[in-house]
């Protein structure tokens, strides 16, 4: 029998409990049936799926097996040539600043990223722990600090840090951005385009051909800002979490 769940190792050790990924976007009855079961057999006790949104069945059958939906995830490309009409360049303020993070900056950059979680999926799901979220969102950022393939820039009013913006080179092509986020009481002020414009720039700079990112449709004013700057949707996804311990 051909798999159809993946244990995930790195949120089943982060979170403390088995948790899977259904390696299919769509689903049938009998499909379902045996995933399930999968599951159940690997001792699983979160299920994720990513639905295909165009395929009426299987969102019906994840609501009739208890899957619920936490998330619908939208992912924006900005293609760097080929494009059917320039894109502005949008000035930045001379009032904003970016640069590399400082060590002073941690904690303030640790509550930047537990801001960004909170239109995330874990924080929307009540089976998660309610420190689960913001420590999930930490340890990202400090992923993001470490890893040799990434770069947190860092916005500055007044030498202070308001916002951050973490990306990541995925292959020699597409350049990605991980987590982006304002302060709260700094928004409105041309922060979050001064740091997608310093994104655009780095990953044109490392070579690739185009950048992506992916947020939440209940996301509203992400969208906007990503759509002003260029990019496009690319596809979305219907995001649901089934815990296997309350049936």
């Amino acid at each position: 029998m051909t798999d159809l769940v993946k244990v995930l190792d790195w949120d089943s050790n982060f979170f403390g409990f088995a948790i899977g990924q259904v390696l299919v976007s769509r689903l049938d009855e009998a499909n379902m049936v045996a995933l399930l079961s999968q599951a159940r057999r690997l001792g699983l006790r979160c299920l994720y799926f990513q639905a295909d949104p165009n395929d009426a069945l299987s969102v019906r059958l994840a609501e009739r097996y208890g899957f619920h939906l936490v998330d619908v995830r939208i992912v924006l490309e900005h293609p760097f040539t080929d494009r059917p009409a320039p894109v502005p360049r949008y000035p930045i303020s001379p009032l904003i600043e970016i640069g590399g993070p400082r060590p002073a900056d941690t904690r303030v950059l640790e509550d930047i990223a537990v801001e960004i979680g909170h239109t995330s999926r874990f924080c929307f799901d009540q089976g998660f722990p309610r420190d689960a979220c913001p420590r999930l969102y930490r340890a990202w950022l400090a992923r993001a600090l470490q890893h040799e393939t990434h770069v947190v820039l860092v916005a500055r009013i007044s030498d202070e840090p308001v916002g951050l913006i973490a990306c990541n080179q995925k292959d020699n092509a597409t350049g990605a951005i991980e987590l982006a986020g304002v302060r709260e009481g700094m928004r409105g002020r041309g922060v979050g385009t001064a740091l997608v414009q310093a994104a655009l720039d780095w990953f044109q700079r490392q070579g690739a051909s185009r950048a992506e990112v992916t947020t939440q449709a209940r996301n509203v004013p992400a969208q906007r800002l990503y759509q002003q700057m260029g990019f496009f949707t690319r596809r979305m996804s219907l995001y649901y979490h089934k815990w296997l311990d309350q049936d």
